[in-house]
């Protein structure tokens, strides 16, 4: 509905005119009337007015004057003048105030009707217009961060070409000169863990959590943009720019922010996270290189003295000391997958990662490239063996991916890597016995070496009596007679051990060490504790903390 304005000092023209217009069919539904110009321009500041009908000759401000006001103040208000006077005065303001219609008095129902219907008519195509512009404006504002995302990877990845694509730089606001431009790289350290216990399995989910925090830190005059990298489902990159900045003064402003909403995020939803700096530059197309910066600052964070929510900022170096390798020794490993050994294959991965822990540094980087290498070259003994079993099986590529995207990455301290080197000695060394390959059949060091692996699991005896098809009783004493105790007493055993090595991490809390055991409630856990060492997990803890203040 449109609302008009009757401008004329005249009562009965302005009572004609409210009888004359059709305004029910011109869905016209508010009126509002005025004695001169100076009380129209009150009614127009005062009231959503569409359209006015103003006579040109009144006392006091005129219409001539009025028109000049309404032109200057309301360049969009469409006009339509009435007046007993066809002079030239009147005719050429009319005119240069782009009126929609000169009416002469006495004013005729046709066509004043016929104007009324011209301006709603054009109302409503403004209207409709200004809904276009809007639904423009939106479309925009949800594409523009996808642009952002397309360009900022071409950048780190220096594909983007600057010479004439100077237009996208400026709609994502990236083409001022006088802009430092850096990057932040971020690794999710526990990404399979949240992502399945807090995202529902939804890793796009996870990403706009973290990149919804992030984004919202933008302060003195720091602008940020965050994004997942589309080619590591792991690694999101955080850009960020700011006018007229000095460079190092910048840099630790942007630490600074990083570090606080890092801390936001595993505080709010246990994210853990590892983020290296680049350094800034004038030139947007340096961007690659500060993400290289990041990138290698996170590859050679030393895993043997990992924090949790570090930042490493672009000046830090890591000194580079050679580790031991796992595969080494692989031949030897070779030798007793195919004779069935697979124990000692666990015991020399033992030896070998008790090498590296006495080394003072072993990169991030070596890290996960040893997984996977152990990974690919099990993976090629194991096929070797039995050819068969793992190329007539259409989902070893895929499970081989998936162990890849699991072990490989989630690596949030040396107790896990350690855990991930024996997952995939144990996953080829059952798909080994599966297929016949190796020369031995089955020896209870099998039951032990299965209860190494997964002694945080609910193990039953049933397993194993089905899995190699022998009795209850039977089992329980090949194993009592092989290790001196029975296999549940094993399992407390390993477990026990176990909890005094994780009670040694500091940053591990005791309900988080009573998960990785395999007990569901803290209570429980502390009172096996007790029960085991004759005092709970927080006294052996202070114990230790006693004895290192010594």
């Amino acid at each position: 509905m449109y609302s008009i304005l009757i401008l004329d000092d005249e009562e009965p023209l302005r009572e004609a005119i409210r009888i004359l217009g059709e305004w029910d069919s011109l869905e016209i539904s508010h009126i509002y009337e005025a004695i001169n110009g100076q009380v129209g321009l009150s009614m127009l500041r005062e009231h959503p007015i569409d359209l006015v009908i103003v006579d040109m000759k009144m006392p006091g401000m005129n219409g001539v004057e009025f028109l000049q006001k309404v032109e200057q103040d309301y360049p969009d208000m469409l006009t339509i003048v009435i007046s007993g006077y066809n002079d030239f005065e009147y005719t050429h303001q009319a005119i240069r105030s782009k009126v929609l219609d000169y009416l002469l008095k006495p004013v005729n129902r046709h066509e004043l009707n016929d104007t009324l219907r011209k301006a709603v008519h054009l109302l409503q195509q403004r209207q409709q217009q200004n809904q276009h512009n809007i639904q423009q404006h939106r479309t925009l504002n949800m594409s523009v961060p996808k642009l952002k995302e397309t360009i900022y990877q071409s950048l780190i990845e220096k594909r983007f070409k600057k010479q004439g694509n100077e237009e996208m730089l400026a709609m994502i606001g990236a083409e001022d000169k006088n802009c430092y431009h850096g990057a932040v790289v971020l690794r999710i350290l526990n990404l399979e863990q949240v992502h399945r216990h807090r995202f529902y399995g939804d890793t796009s989910l996870l990403h706009f959590a973290i990149a919804n925090v992030l984004n919202e830190c933008t302060e003195d005059g720091v602008h940020y943009f965050c994004f997942a990298n589309q080619r590591l489902e792991r690694e999101m990159i955080l850009i960020y720019h700011a006018r007229h900045a000095y460079p190092q003064e910048l840099h630790y402003a942007v630490q600074q922010r990083v570090r606080s909403s890092i801390q936001n995020l595993e505080q709010l939803l246990d994210i853990q996270i590892i983020a290296g700096t680049g350094k800034p530059s004038n030139d947007i197309q340096q961007l690659a290189t500060a993400y290289e910066q990041g990138k290698h600052m996170i590859e050679q964070v030393n895993i043997l003295e990992f924090n949790r929510s570090l930042i490493i900022p672009y000046e830090q170096r890591a000194s580079k000391v050679e580790s031991h390798s796992l595969c080494s020794r692989m031949s030897q490993i070779r030798t007793l997958l195919e004779n069935g050994h697979f124990p000692q294959i666990h015991r020399i991965a033992d030896e070998c990662i008790s090498m590296m822990k006495q080394s003072p540094y072993l990169s991030l980087y070596m890290a996960e490239y040893s997984l996977d290498d152990l990974e690919g070259q099990l993976y090629e003994i194991t096929r070797e063996l039995d050819q068969r079993s793992l190329e007539s099986d259409g989902t070893i590529a895929s499970q081989r991916k998936e162990r890849i995207q699991t072990y490989l990455l989630d690596i949030i301290n040396m107790a896990e890597w350690e855990q991930h080197v024996h997952d995939i000695i144990t996953y080829y060394a059952e798909k080994v016995r599966q297929s016949g390959g190796s020369r031995q059949s089955f020896h209870i060091s099998d039951i032990r070496s299965y209860i190494d692996q997964h002694y945080f699991e609910d193990i039953k005896i049933s397993m194993f009596t089905d899995k190699y098809y022998l009795s209850r009783e039977y089992l329980m004493k090949l194993f009592k007679q092989e290790y001196q105790m029975g296999i549940h007493e094993y399992v407390q055993q390993l477990r026990m051990e176990k909890a005094k090595t994780l009670l040694n991490e500091e940053g591990l809390k005791i309900q988080e060490i009573s998960e990785m055991l395999g007990y569901k409630d803290k209570n429980y856990f502390s009172k096996a504790f007790r029960n085991y060492y004759q005092l709970s997990p927080s006294e052996y803890r202070s114990q230790l903390s006693t004895i290192a203040n010594k």
